[in-house]
């Protein structure tokens, strides 16, 4: 079972496409890169997955809980978002 899944993810700023389908999973153990050029979507993918930014697009789950998933009009709450974000690691430059 996937400890991470990110299915169709999509994101725009304005006219600017920067998620553009981005799906992935992890496996407990697995070690993931995220490597590109400044302004390639990088940090916007990690602040979706930590619910720092919303997605427009696409669904996130993570150890079996829905963080974020579009075709559902389901919101998480702000406690439910806080105890998501305990769990994710996120490290700026």
């Amino acid at each position: 079972m996937a400890i991470l899944e990110v299915t169709n993810l999509k994101k725009s700023f304005g006219k600017t496409e920067v998620l553009k389908g981005i799906s992935f999973s992890l496996e407990e153990g697995q070690v993931l890169s995220v490597i590109g050029s400044s302004g390639s979507g990088k940090t916007t993918l990690l602040r979706c997955i930590n619910s720092l930014e919303e997605s427009d697009e696409g669904k996130i789950v993570a150890a079996g809980s829905t963080i974020f998933d579009s075709s559902s009009d389901k919101q998480l709450s702000k406690e439910e978002k806080r105890k998501n974000q305990l769990n994710v690691g996120l490290v700026f430059q």
